[in-house]
């Protein structure tokens, strides 16, 4: 997220960063109200990328203080962004879930995720099912083998966990999806069907 996209960019945002780098708004408090900006700019459809929370100027006369408080503002406000997207794909997918082959296949790496990660992990896999819906994927494999590599990759990509779901034999990489089963990359073993990941072997 570039925090300084160009020269339109809205005052508040701008005022928002002032206050918090003054010291008058706390880090959770900047953030929630900056990710409240960008969330109501998106819905109503002012907005295509992040808006600015100052400009090329104000990056020029940071102090090393103000830039480590800057990113540390940043960082926050995508956690933030990112729990909203995660939470608005869930429930789009829960609203119109089914029985269908795909759906099933998503309550099975739901499974996976709970037993690996635990339950509050288990949202983002209805987040990318919706997203996978919105894809031109006609074959139910095809669209299953999709949603979990997006997850397989949000999760190591966001560091919840960089090897998940890791290999049970060898623990320092992650397993491959390939035929509704998870594989070990290295002699393509399989470990356990989609779903299976935490029964006991």
């Amino acid at each position: 997220m570039n925090p300084f996209p160009g020269p339109d960019r809205p005052a508040e945002p701008n005022r928002l960063l002032v206050r918090y780098l003054a010291g008058q708004v706390s880090l959770e408090v900047a953030a929630a109200e900056y990710a409240q900006l960008w969330i109501e700019w998106l819905q109503a459809g002012e907005l295509r990328s992040s808006p600015a929370l100052g400009n090329a100027t104000d990056v020029d006369n940071l102090s090393e203080a103000d830039a480590k408080k800057t990113h540390a503002l940043l960082q926050r406000v995508t956690s933030i962004l990112e729990d909203y997207e995660t939470k608005k794909g869930a429930r789009e997918y829960l609203s119109s879930a089914g029985n269908s082959e795909f759906d099933q296949a998503v309550r099975r790496l739901a499974d996976d995720v709970k037993a690996t990660l635990g339950e509050q992990q288990v949202a983002v896999v209805w987040r990318f099912a919706a997203h996978a819906r919105t894809l031109d994927i006609e074959d139910a494999s095809s669209m299953r083998d999709r949603c979990v590599e997006d997850v397989q990759q949000y999760f190591q990509d966001t560091f919840v966990d960089t090897t998940w779901p890791a290999c049970s034999r060898h623990p320092n990489h992650p397993l491959d999806f390939a035929d509704g089963t998870w594989q070990c990359p290295r002699d393509r073993a399989p470990i356990a069907r989609l779903g299976e990941l935490g029964s006991p072997s």
